[in-house]
């Protein structure tokens, strides 16, 4: 048991690791949420793969001793509302699912970023970590646009006819890419906000992180071709 720790812990401090955080993470957005069913079911489905990357979070952070026992703490939080809410689901566990959600999210996008920048040479793999940055970001935003719904109603976004997590997570990515399709369209001034602010992060993050990566692997590259 403890080889196999060891082992899920060398590979999680690994820098491909990155490139499979990104493949979850892009499975659960864009595949699992959007064909899971409405029943109980699906929801328990979900709970379950959201769990899972809840844990893959603590085995990234595992050899920085320092933030190892807050992502010990989120994760108990995280994983027990997340269940409870599963028996209890009235509207203040499920807004207390989501806020325990954007605060994990943030930390774990927080710690792939320290590990994407961390010293060494800027490898592909860890380009990658700072796409799974900007995919958490965008968890981060659908789970807010979520809370925004539970706390004032169907009244807060137009085309949204109930609590389905799906279609806050597609008006956020729409949002974070500058789709802009028209069809859910924020009400709410609070709403409008944060919807604002997506969209520069959207437009700001890959602009100004993601290619300063993308330069830096670029001439990492070169020095070890003069090597």
């Amino acid at each position: 048991m403890r080889k196999i720790i060891r082992s899920l812990t060398n590979f999680w401090n690994e820098d491909r690791s990155l490139t499979v955080l990104m493949l979850l993470l892009m499975l659960f957005i864009f595949v699992f949420v959007p064909v899971m069913g409405k029943g109980r079911i699906g929801e328990i489905i979900f709970k379950i793969i959201y769990s899972i990357i809840l844990i893959t979070g603590i085995f990234s952070v595992l050899k920085r001793k320092s933030y190892l026992p807050v992502a010990i703490v989120f994760i108990i939080i995280g994983l027990s509302i997340n269940w409870f809410s599963e028996i209890e689901t009235t509207n203040a566990t499920q807004i207390a699912n989501n806020i325990g959600a954007i605060l994990f999210n943030l930390f774990f996008a927080f710690a792939i970023l320290i590990k994407t920048f961390q010293p060494g040479d800027i490898t592909f793999h860890r380009i990658e970590g700072s796409v799974v940055v900007y995919l958490l970001l965008g968890l981060v935003f659908a789970y807010s646009f979520h809370v925004i719904y539970l706390v004032y109603g169907i009244t807060a976004f137009n085309n949204i006819q109930g609590p389905d997590f799906k279609d806050f997570l597609y008006f956020s990515f729409t949002s974070l890419t500058t789709m802009g399709y028209g069809d859910i369209t924020p009400v709410h001034s609070i709403a409008r906000s944060v919807a604002n602010f997506e969209a520069v992060i959207g437009q700001l993050y890959p602009a100004i992180l993601i290619a300063r990566l993308v330069s830096m692997e670029f001439e990492s590259s070169i020095r070890k071709k003069q090597l």
